[in-house]
């Protein structure tokens, strides 16, 4: 205890004594931001939306081009040229886009799936940075055959939510010229400060992606350093006047219909109807919003993949549901990384209204205010209420975030997350963390929390610590972090609980002048926990990294890595295997290959060996093959399958198959299908999803969703099954 304590000093006086005098050296917002001006024009006479920039409105506007490469030439011009027009009315931003193509046959454009992702095709994108904080925006992205991609951008980048769907319209055309887009979105579908009087100005950036070129192209930051949902790099928007946000209340009530087969001989079929209301939404001011949600349903939400873990740390499953996707951003804080995945997250929303093993706990309803208060501060409440489930009793959430912008890029924000049962017990989480970024690229980040448990007084701290600097060439960091044995977050995902994390990481990343090779990548990683009670070693893990990246978007990865595992009890793997506790210390090499995403057949392909698996003797072999087929912009597959083969101490070799498969056809831009089919042979499970989403107008859906899972583990297979149809419907004043 009293060692957490000082540690917690520690952390204190490192933010507090750095920050002052760092703050001289704080970069504003950087070498590229404001370069260029885009000046908006008030649009005289009809415009039709028909993706063609023939309108008498559009040769009124102002024009802007000369787009810049970041990749594969850094700062060069684009070797295709873009124009870019905006105009305004009382109700909606247009922005008018031609992109020429000197070969416009071979313009790519396969994607109808609203929000996957552009990987094969040519696409532009609009940020807007409407508050013009330089932090927090909104993302535009469309293909040539006018397929829409919208996304929440928080702190540039730190949580981009592309759940975040809202009324705007795309519609494009392709010439023997290149390829033009008409974009309108409403202004009651975006949050900003505006006035009747005066002028509004946004913060806004495009981008060009010519994916059979894989060329990258910006309007103002080209820069490599920076990513484009890093919004202090982006250029002005100005011009707009007499405009104010115009939603005043939108209610988006549902309806649904499930007929429910349970059990395996003795089938138990029942049929249901239910109402409820998907979303209330009340504008408080320009940058504040109020949702609220009851009896709510999320039979429409994706089903989660099937993983079989080979690991002694639990498997952390992303959110899915759109009720708490909207806006998530605000509510990211306490979270602390490890190599491609979250570690620690003291707010992680699947905590609400489901089990550790995904099934669905009924929620009766919540409410949810966010945004913005004033130019300084970042506000986020939620309160959500779960029935009883059998004779576990419902419980209340309580999720509150404060947060205050300071210098150009920095934050400090204060948490607080509560978890209070029926009968009485209890779990709250307290605590403060700031960000602060200097010189462009160097990041201070420290947290500490304490949490109050029914039932434990002692023992629950929590912080960590992370300086770290990167860049298009370096990326380095050092970062350390405690939790005490008995600090508990039942709204968060814990990884190892009650140890010590040192983490250190250096790579750099060259870029050889070569035709064939874009960018070389050299990592080295060390992650090492220690038990808080006892001192001992729990693991140890050295990363090692090769990374080849190709000019035709191909990569090629090496990783070897040293694992030491203390195990101080018996560790039961899948398959009935059981590692006896000792110390272990092995190599295994990951060795990936993707393929180009614009090729018809992209994805990647893996291979694992590991010898002397946890123990002398020990052997795995693991096979992951993961093609993408684009076979026409109305059929696409994605294939996960993956192979295990197990043997530990000379034992017999256990084979486990992993299946994840998605086949999704696209009859339109509004109807949109995709089929899941799942196996996961270590449970013996077969499960298989299909789903329909008519989108008869933006925001609003018609889904039909099929579910059949077996388990086969028993004779006969227990069996559920599944059908239902739910339709929104939103109401805008």
């Amino acid at each position: 205890m009293m060692q957490s304590l000082r540690d917690l000093g520690t952390f204190l006086l490192l933010l507090f004594f750095l920050q002052p005098i760092l703050v001289a050296q704080d970069g504003s917002e950087g070498h590229q931001h404001g370069r260029k001006w885009l000046n908006l024009t008030l649009k005289e006479g009809p415009l039709v939306l028909d993706g063609k920039l023939d309108e008498e409105a559009w040769s009124q506007a102002h024009v802007v081009g000369d787009f810049i490469q970041e990749d594969p030439n850094e700062g060069m011009p684009a070797t295709e040229a873009t124009e870019v027009r905006a105009l305004f009315d009382g109700e909606n931003l247009y922005f008018g886009v031609r992109c020429l193509d000197s070969r416009p046959e071979g313009i790519l454009a396969t994607e109808l799936r609203r929000d996957n992702s552009f990987g094969n095709d040519d696409s532009f994108a609009v940020i807007l940075d409407t508050f013009h904080d330089h932090r927090n925006a909104f993302l535009f992205r469309i293909n040539p055959r006018g397929t829409q991609y919208d996304a929440l951008i928080t702190e540039e980048g730190l949580d981009v939510n592309v759940s975040w769907d809202e009324k705007w319209y795309a519609e494009t055309s392709i010439d023997e010229d290149g390829w033009s887009a008409e974009i309108q979105i409403p202004f009651k579908s975006l949050r900003f400060s505006s006035s009747s009087e005066g002028e509004t100005s946004f913060g806004v950036d495009f981008e060009r992606i010519i994916r059979r070129k894989n060329e990258l192209t910006y309007w103002n930051n080209f820069s490599r350093d920076f990513d484009f949902h890093e919004v202090s790099q982006a250029g002005h928007l100005s011009g707009l006047t007499g405009t104010e946000n115009s939603l005043r209340l939108r209610i988006k009530p549902f309806i649904t219909g499930t007929i429910n087969t349970e059990g395996a001989a003795q089938r138990n079929t029942s049929f249901l109807g239910d109402v409820g209301l998907e979303d209330l939404k009340i504008p408080i001011t320009s940058g504040l919003t109020l949702d609220a949600t009851l009896n709510t349903d999320f039979a429409q939400a994706e089903v989660d993949d099937q993983i079989i873990n080979f690991d002694r740390v639990p498997v952390f499953f992303p959110e899915k549901r759109e009720f708490f996707l909207e806006g998530a951003g605000i509510f990211e804080f306490g979270i602390v990384r490890g190599e491609r995945r979250a570690q620690v997250k003291l707010y992680h929303s699947r905590r609400i209204g489901l089990s550790d093993d995904g099934e669905e706990i009924p929620m009766l309803g919540g409410v949810k205010l966010t945004g913005r208060v004033g130019e300084k501060f970042t506000v986020g409440f939620l309160n959500a209420q779960t029935d009883d489930l059998g004779v576990r009793p419902g419980d209340n959430f309580t999720v509150m975030r404060l947060k205050r912008d300071l210098l150009s890029r920095s934050t400090l924000g204060v948490y607080f997350t509560n978890r209070q049962a029926e009968g009485g017990d209890f779990n709250r989480v307290v605590g403060m963390d700031q960000n602060l970024i200097f010189f462009e690229h160097l990041n201070l980040n420290g947290m500490f929390g304490r949490s109050f448990t029914d039932g434990i007084s002692e023992n629950e701290w929590m912080g960590s610590f992370t300086v770290g600097w990167r860049d298009d060439l370096l990326d380095t960091s050092f970062n350390y972090v405690f939790l005490d044995e008995n600090f508990q977050s039942d709204l968060g995902f814990i990884e190892r609980p009650g140890t010590r994390k040192l983490d250190s990481r250096f790579a750099i990343s060259p870029r050889p002048n070569s035709e064939i090779i874009r960018q070389f990548n050299f990592s080295y990683h060390l992650e090492e926990f220690q038990r808080v009670e006892t001192q001992e070693l729990e693991t140890r893990i050295h990363h090692f990294g090769f990374n080849t990246f190709f000019q035709n978007g191909a990569s090629l990865r090496i990783g070897p890595h040293r694992p030491t595992e203390n195990l101080t009890v018996p560790l039961s793997l899948p398959g009935g295997l059981v590692v006896p506790p000792g110390l272990y210390s092995w190599w295994y090499v990951p060795i990936n290959y993707s393929l180009n995403p614009a090729r018809m057949v992209s994805g990647n392909f893996s291979y694992r060996y590991e010898k002397d698996y946890y123990g002398e003797g020990g052997r795995r072999h693991q096979w992951q093959i993961n093609p993408v087929f684009k076979l026409s912009s109305r059929f696409s597959a994605d294939v996960a399958y993956s192979i295990n083969r197990i043997s530990l101490f000379g034992g017999e070799p256990v084979t486990f198959h992993q299946v994840n498969n998605s086949i999704n056809v696209a009859l339109s831009r509004k109807w949109l299908t995709s089929t899941t089919i799942q196996y996961n042979s270590d449970r013996d499970v077969i499960g298989i999803n299909f789903r329909l989403n008519y989108i008869y107008r933006p925001g609003d859906d018609l889904f039909v969703v099929y579910n059949d899972s077996r388990n086969r583990t028993d004779s006969p297979a227990e069996m559920d099954r599944s059908f239902v149809i739910k339709l929104t419907h939103s109401f805008d004043f």
